[in-house]
C-alpha cells in the first residue's frame, strides 16, 4: 500500500525515531497501540489531527520495521527503568 504518506526521521525531532511527516506523533507510539489491539478507528479517536491513510501508513512501516521497532522498544524500556531507579526512595523505617 503506497499511500503518499511520508514516513520521516529527524535528528532534532523525536529524537530521530520515525513519525508521521508534519507531525510529532510517532510511528511506534501507533503501531505499538495497533499491535496492542487499538483499532483504525479508536487511533483515529485518540489522534484526532490525522486521518485514516495517515495512521495506515504508520502501522505498515511500524510492520515493516520489526528491527528498527525493537530498537526503539528496548530504548524505551532502558529509559523507564533509568526514570524508576531515579525516583526510588529508599526504605528509611530501617
Amino acid at each position: 500500500m503506497s499511500t503518499g504518506i511520508e514516513i520521516v526521521r529527524t535528528p532534532d525531532i523525536l529524537h530521530g525515531k520515525p513519525r508521521i511527516d508534519g507531525t510529532r506523533i510517532g510511528v511506534y507510539t501507533l503501531g505499538a497501540a495497533a499491535e496492542s489491539g487499538a483499532s483504525v478507528d479508536e487511533l483515529l479517536a485518540e489522534y484526532p489531527t490525522l486521518d485514516r491513510p495517515q495512521i495506515e501508513a504508520a502501522i505498515e512501516y511500524y510492520e515493516s520495521h520489526p528491527e528498527l521497532m525493537d530498537y526503539i522498544r528496548m530504548q524505551k524500556a532502558a529509559t523507564e527503568q533509568a526514570i524508576a531507579a531515579e525516583t526510588h526512595t529508599p526504605d528509611t523505617d530501617g
